[in-house]
């Protein structure tokens, strides 16, 4: 089952109620200067290890022009689930992390990124601009999947849109059998 957010309207399917106040930190995407990972052979063709913040990292992934970006705690060691957009793509230079303060310490629970499309045909119409909530592992082992995807081009105020899903829809969402909501006036999917 999808569900829809149309004209800027959002429901909360999977709602959980935050005991504290949401907070934002922010790391950055450099793949020049990220430690590279693995070598997979043919694919993904790229592998990178940006820092996060507060103990976490971003894995990032790239195939078929197409990359994949996973927050997790910081050199562990994941399977890969790789899960990107269907466009071709390419991923923003900053991420936002979604967490609260607790016992002194950061702890995320979502991760919003901004994903660049095209639909590799040279026209402007087919070019996207995605805000992709990640569900940020709670705990060691657990694995983290998209959980909202937000039209950054069509949707009024698509970062509020973008953090109101990370909080309120990331930490109860089951990456096995829930659908990553999407909210695009006028478009049925996304991904």
């Amino acid at each position: 089952m999808r569900h829809f957010i149309i004209a800027g309207v959002f429901v909360a399917v999977f709602a959980t109620t935050a005991s504290a106040q949401p907070v934002s930190k922010y790391s950055d995407i450099d793949l020049e200067a990220c430690p590279k990972g693995q070598d997979f052979g043919d694919e993904p063709a790229y592998e990178a290890i940006c820092p996060g913040p507060d103990g976490w990292e971003l894995r990032v992934m790239e195939g078929d022009l197409r990359f994949w970006v996973e927050p997790r705690r910081a050199g562990e060691q994941t399977e890969m689930h790789f899960q990107t957009l269907s466009a071709f793509n390419n991923v923003n230079s900053k991420a936002e992390w979604r967490g609260e303060i607790a016992a002194g310490s950061f702890e995320p629970y979502a991760m919003i990124l901004r994903y660049f499309t095209d639909s590799g045909m040279g026209e402007e119409s087919g070019k996207g601009n995605v805000l992709v909530v990640t569900k940020v592992p709670a705990t060691p082992g657990e694995r983290s999947c998209h959980v909202g995807y937000v039209d950054a081009r069509a949707v009024e105020n698509a970062n509020e849109v973008a953090q109101q899903i990370a909080d309120t829809t990331a930490d109860g969402f089951d990456c096995e059998s829930h659908t990553a909501l999407t909210v695009a006036p006028g478009q049925p999917d996304l991904p």
